[in-house]
């Protein structure tokens, strides 16, 4: 009696003290709060605020009377199919109670805290203080016993754990009546679950046309055929734990798939959360297999069962469409399937060619140009043949690609000739690959690197920095000089001329060594076929004329005027340096007299 008054007194001057949270009220028993129930009684000034304190009052004594709730149910083995098939619902059902009770704390903590802070947030005098003290008190009961219930569950789950793994030790569960009466099962959920969507769409049909009495007599079936539904779903679950089981019995790989589409129905058919599937199911299941085929089969088992289901997903999302092209659903699998039947196509005819090629190299039958011809020849039909295989197996119809053709014809007949002509042009430029980005090219006046080849025209980058847009029927029909197309490595011809009764062997020597010393030299290529060299190219009227004839690498080949002006200044130093005399022509006037009158002038030009 004293230890009631006391914590009535603790409570009471809790509340006048200050707004806290009461820890008497929140640990208190039922004798505290009888006695409290007491002391709002007699208080004089009865409000609705009393009524309520009183009333929660009486629910923290319900909550505080509760002991039997939190005893776990005893659970024992079974010999029968039936007796098996309801601890699996038995399990089931607990797991729905755990993650109701969990979702019920969960609201509860937030309501704790919402409370707490408004009692925080109010002053100690407050009318409805002592309201929200009780309700805290409330709540913080609530959540110790869901706690309480929760704890209770989980252990009883263990124990139906237990009891189903001993049980199937004496059960005889036939795996292929097992199978057919999934299969039932699975056609009576389908059955449901389509009478649950003819009546949704009647009862939409209701409410369009404001017929409340039609809709009300609809939903009475749609509750009463989801209660069947929701019991056939638990069959077919109860069912394939059944066959689950008998595999796991036999040791048969089976109980892997049967244990993957087990969880995926508890999810799909919304008896389990994927949380509570990975909490409390998958260990069950687990626990089957480990016991029963051991750890070692279980994960040999389990691991060929993902390799399986991965192929099979692999496989399902590379055929799964990602378009539609003209009806056709268009797959990552058939695209990737026409571009290797292209690309094997292509192969095959780069090795037919090479065949083709070495076949005939060594017969003379058969000239260089019938030879290029019947490679050429060969290896475009083989890439054709494989293009169309491979939009066919895309879905592109042939049909499609006449008319497209016969449209191509008219537009050609009525002006399109040469964006015909520099298409197939851009074609052959592409595959014969005689001219390739980065070549450095000579057609007509124009002179640069290749910077791009497209269908229509090719693009050209001078040294000046010019793009020049050439059609590409230019580089079929005209002359084109590739410096680079085979080799990186050009001979430049320089000329110059010196005086007559220079030694010529000196000039060529001075000549070669000066080019050799210069800073040029790192540009110059010298080996058995390529070596620098000056000849004398002609005896003239003025002068003797040479020419240097040094093979040029790297970017002095990109730029012949430079290069050409850098061996000029080279040469001339040299000659320079020598006093060799480098000649200009000059004419001198004789004049004489011959008979009276008469003057002949004679020209003569010399040096």
């Amino acid at each position: 009696m004293l230890k009631s008054l006391f914590l009535s007194f603790l409570f009471l001057s809790g509340l006048l003290n200050g707004a806290e949270v009461n820890a008497t009220i929140v640990d208190g028993n039922v004798t505290v709060y009888k006695q409290l129930l007491s002391t709002i009684e007699k208080e004089s000034n009865r409000t609705e605020e009393t009524t309520l304190e009183k009333i929660m009052l009486q629910d923290l004594l319900k909550q505080s009377d509760q002991k039997s709730v939190f005893v776990p149910k005893k659970v024992k083995p079974v010999d029968n199919e039936e007796g098996y098939r309801n601890l699996f619902l038995f399990f089931l059902d607990d797991v729905s109670r755990i993650a109701a009770l969990q979702k019920d704390l969960d609201a509860s903590n937030v309501k704790i805290k919402t409370i707490e802070s408004t009692i925080a947030s109010k002053p100690s005098n407050d009318v409805h203080l002592r309201s929200y003290q009780l309700q805290d008190a409330f709540y913080h009961k609530k959540v110790s016993l869901d706690k309480k219930r929760i704890d209770m569950l989980r252990k009883e789950l263990l124990e139906l754990q237990k009891a189903m793994v001993v049980s199937l030790k004496s059960l005889q569960l036939d795996a292929e009546k097992l199978a057919a009466n999934v299969s039932k099962a699975e056609q009576n959920v389908l059955k449901f679950a389509t009478v649950l969507n003819k009546l949704s769409i009647q009862k939409e049909q209701a409410q369009l046309v404001n017929d409340a009495k039609e809709e009300a007599r609809i939903d009475k079936q749609i509750h009463a055929h989801e209660q069947t539904y929701f019991n056939e779903t638990k069959v077919l679950l109860s069912t394939r734990f059944l066959l689950f089981s008998a595999y796991v019995k036999a040791k048969n790989d089976g109980a892997f798939k049967e244990a993957k589409t087990l969880r995926h129905e508890s999810v799909t058919y919304h008896l389990l959360s994927e949380s509570e599937v990975d909490t409390y199911l998958a260990p069950l299941l687990l626990k089957f297999e480990n016991s029963y085929m051991g750890k070692i089969g279980t994960l040999a088992g389990s691991g060929k069962q993902e390799f399986k289901q991965l192929l099979l997903d692999g496989w399902t999302f590379v055929n799964k469409p990602i378009f539609t092209l003209n009806g056709t659903d268009i797959s990552i699998f058939k695209i990737v399937l026409a571009l290797l039947v292209f690309v094997f196509g292509f192969l095959f005819g780069l090795f037919y060619k090479s065949k083709i090629k070495n076949m005939t190299s060594n017969r003379r039958s058969f000239s260089p140009s019938t030879r290029t011809l019947l490679a050429n020849l060969g290896f475009y039909t083989i890439i054709t043949i494989s293009f169309f295989i491979a939009l066919n197996i895309v879905g592109v119809k042939l049909s499609s690609l006449a008319l497209v053709a016969g449209a191509l014809s008219v537009g050609i007949g009525f002006g399109l000739q040469n964006i015909v002509s520099n298409f197939v042009s851009g074609l052959i430029l592409m595959f014969e690959r005689s001219i390739k980005i980065g070549d450095y090219v000579e057609i007509g006046d124009h002179r640069g690197y290749v910077t791009d080849i497209r269908m229509r025209s090719t693009t050209i980058n001078t040294n000046e920095n010019i793009d020049i847009i050439i059609p590409n029927q230019s580089f079929i029909e005209g002359n084109v000089i590739n410096w680079t197309m085979s080799d990186s490595v050009r001979r430049f011809s320089i000329p110059f001329g010196v005086a007559y009764g220079t030694d010529a062997h000196r000039v060529i020597d001075i000549v070669i060594d000066a080019v050799h010393n210069s800073e040029v030299a790192d540009a110059i290529v010298e080996d058995a076929l390529r070596t620098t060299r000056v000849i004398m190219t002609e005896m003239a009227d003025s002068s003797v004329n040479f020419e240097l004839m040094v093979w040029v690498k790297g970017d002095k080949l990109h730029k012949p005027k430079r290069t050409a002006s850098e061996f000029l200044i080279i040469i001339y130093d040299a000659l320079y340096e020598n006093n060799i005399e480098i000649p200009f022509p000059q004419m001198d006037l004789h004049i004489r007299s011959v008979d009276e009158g008469v003057t002949f002038v004679a020209e003569s030009k010399h040096t």
